[in-house]
């Protein structure tokens, strides 16, 4: 596993599958971590290179006080998706990640 530094803190993340193939960003729910897709692995690294993620307070990710809004976490996914040079991505979220995966549809649909 990785880490890109935010400004507050560390976002773990895991990127694995075929380089070059389409991205496909898998978003946690509340309480879990990137480990929730682990069954779902297999199957989407045949066609995707599948990036999953702690989001904020979650797993190995940064714990700070302050916001934990939908907002915030879709901002911490844009910078990891920035640290990394990924433009376009295909989303999949449960529960909160869903909610954070409809913040980056309004606020950044590229």
């Amino acid at each position: 596993m990785s880490a890109v530094q935010l400004a507050d803190g560390e976002l773990n993340y895991l990127l694995e599958g075929p380089a070059g193939a389409p991205v496909l960003v898998l978003s946690n729910s509340l309480g879990t971590d990137l480990h929730m897709w682990d069954n779902q692995i297999p199957a989407f690294i045949r066609h995707f290179q599948v990036l999953r993620y702690d989001t904020r307070g979650h797993g190995k990710s940064l714990v700070s006080e302050g916001s934990y809004s939908i907002e915030q976490n879709g901002r911490d996914l844009l910078a990891l998706l920035d640290a990394l040079h990924i433009d376009t991505a295909f989303f999949c979220g449960l529960s909160m990640g869903g909610l954070i995966g409809q913040w980056l549809a309004i606020n950044a649909p590229q």
